[in-house]
Formats: C-alpha cells, structure tokens, sequence
C-alpha cells in the first residue's frame, strides 16, 4: 500500500519478560510473609518498569509519526525541504506536554530514505536576529553545502552573495549566519577556496 510507515527498530529496545509462574513457586514454597511481601514487591516493580517503557516507546512512535507528518517533504524530497518545526507544534498535535516531547526526542535516531538523523534534526533553531524567519538548522547547511559544490571553477562565492542565494530560494540568512555556518562545516573563506581551486588546477595541468 502506499504511503509512510513509522515503526520502532526493536533490535534496539530491552527485552523484559516477567516470570510470574516462578515468582508464585517462591512464595508457595515460602511461609514468611516477610519473604512473600518481597516477592510481591519485585513483581510489582517489574510491572511498573515493563507498563513505563512500553509507555515510552508508545510515546516515541507517536512523536516520530507526527514528525513525520509535519515534515512530509523532508521525507519525499530530501534536507533541503526541512519546514520550521517547533516543540509545542508536536506537542500540542500529540497532546503531550512540550517538555515530554524534548525528552522522548533526546539522543533517539530516524533512519529515513536520506539517512539516518537526529530527531531533534528536525526542530527549528533560530537563525541570527529575532525578526527573521525561522528555519531548520539541518537545512541551513545542506543548502550551504550545495551552493559551495556548485560554486564555478575560480570564481567561490563570498558569504553575502551566498546570503543572497539563500534569499532567492526562500530563506532568509544574513551574511554572517552564513559565515558562522561555514565555520561550523570546516568551509574556508572565498578567498581561500579560491587559492585551493587554483592550486588544484594547477596540480591537474602538471598531471
């Protein structure tokens, strides 16, 4: 059928099973009732703990549904199509509190059809002065990275012409966000992808 599937890597996730026969054969087999309230206590705990985590991983596959919801052209079209995504978005679309959501979605893994992300990858962080617009962080670099690859031979783009392209495609980025970015993805300046494009070439010609 067509459509998205969201399901949890079980290979992942603890495996408990409570062995209810055994604990009745403790307490049959024991008088004290110090002994059979330890029993009790136990199995009980051991309850509780298996009713938390698959309440936990009930919560975990309705955050990733939503996301993946509220993140459709992500998943149909790739990084450079991450839509501004907030907590209380989720949170309010599950009925969960926005802080629930932060901790089901802290250090947990999506494998979707362009690799494996962060599910905090897909939230929003906000990007310079507080008048622009929202965009995913996630987005921000794969763009910068694209613009960098297609750059033409000798001739890199500074960091405001960059900042313009950004315009062009609909995301507002000033200059130096797009510095700050770059930095955080080892780019180097223009002028330095510049001498490196010519020392390439050289290099090519000697070859």
């Amino acid at each position: 059928s067509k459509g998205w599937k969201v399901q949890l890597n079980k290979s992942t996730l603890p495996s408990l099973i409570i062995q209810e026969n055994f604990a009745n054969e403790v307490k049959s087999k024991n008088d004290k009732d110090d002994d059979k309230k330890f029993v009790n206590e136990s199995v009980n705990s051991a309850r509780w703990l298996v009713r938390a985590i698959e309440q936990r991983n009930s919560t975990t596959l309705k955050v990733a549904v939503e996301i993946l919801r509220q993140q459709k052209s992500f998943f149909k079209n790739g990084p450079g199509h991450l839509k501004p995504l907030v907590l209380k978005d989720v949170a309010d679309s599950v009925g969960m509190h926005e802080s629930t959501v932060s901790r089901v979605t802290r250090a947990k893994l999506l494998q979707t059809p362009w690799g494996i992300f962060q599910m905090k990858d897909f939230f929003s962080s906000s990007l310079g002065e507080p008048d622009q617009e929202v965009h995913a962080a996630k987005t921000v670099r794969t763009i910068l990275k694209e613009i960098v690859n297609n750059e033409k031979e000798t001739k890199p783009y500074s960091d405001e012409q960059i900042s313009k392209i950004f315009k062009d495609k609909g995301v507002n980025v000033a200059r130096r966000t797009v510095a700050k970015y770059r930095e955080m993805l080892n780019i180097p300046s223009s002028a330095e992808r510049k001498r490196l494009m010519r020392l390439n070439k050289v290099i090519n010609i000697e070859k």
